[in-house]
């Protein structure tokens, strides 16, 4: 089957204006920017300390989304750039007719893990961040969120192997989110080489992390602490 490529108009922000559908997938109850509005509220009740209230909103959009998904495969895309990346991978590997809409479709799954976290619901969390991942691919967002759920379980390789692919993700992210999400991946592959005693490595991702936010305390932190470890003794 052809693949059915729907480009995205540009992106502002995590949750900005999202590209008109064709007609067979546009009869979804939910509309575009009603997507966009509720995506904006769900992430309100988060920055006010509101995890139920943004579950359940969540769940509202979760709903509609798989309306959408249960009469085509989609995917989310935050940029052009990205867009046009998901479609050149599915036109190589999958070969299947996919729509790509904007970020706010996938937000959430993301938004009920994250929450799922405020309320102290870890271990429920995974799900929704990994649908969140699975179904946004290319948001380094997403996928340093999947990564530090991995990192706050000790599971140093896993988390490590996220980060990693949350760094190369960033490649298609708005330009205005690179540096961050660039940041925050490198630090976290960096943690997680401390984790496993792989100093030199830690220290020069750290370093590089500095490049993309420099300054950033959380960083500096990091290589204050490598030096400490080594100057112990039998380190």
């Amino acid at each position: 089957m052809p693949l059915r490529r729907v480009i995205l108009a540009p992106v502002l922000s995590l949750s900005a204006c999202l590209v008109s559908l064709p007609a067979a997938a546009a009869d979804a109850e939910m509309t575009d920017d009603q997507a966009v509005q509720l995506s904006n509220a769900i992430f309100a009740d988060i920055t006010r300390g509101k995890p139920a209230a943004a579950i359940e909103k969540a769940d509202q959009l979760i709903a509609a989304f798989n309306l959408r998904q249960a009469r085509r495969a989609h995917v989310c895309a935050e940029s052009n750039e990205q867009a046009e990346a998901l479609a050149r991978h599915n036109d190589r590997e999958v070969t299947m007719e996919l729509t790509i809409v904007g970020a706010a479709w996938c937000d959430g799954y993301f938004a009920k893990g994250y929450a799922m976290i405020d309320l102290g619901k870890g271990k429920d969390a995974l799900p929704w961040l990994q649908l969140a991942h699975d179904r946004a691919p290319l948001n380094a967002h997403y996928t340093n969120e999947l990564a530090e759920w991995f990192k706050s379980q000790r599971d140093w390789t896993r988390s490590y192997g996220l980060f990693e692919e949350a760094l190369k993700s960033a490649e298609t992210a708005p330009g205005d989110r690179r540096p961050f999400y660039k940041a925050r991946a490198l630090r976290g592959m960096g943690f997680a080489k401390i984790e496993m005693g792989q100093l030199d490595e830690a220290e020069a991702l750290f370093n590089q992390s500095l490049t993309f936010e420099p300054n950033s305390p959380a960083a500096m932190n990091e290589l204050k602490y490598i030096k400490q470890i080594r100057g112990k003794p039998n380190t």
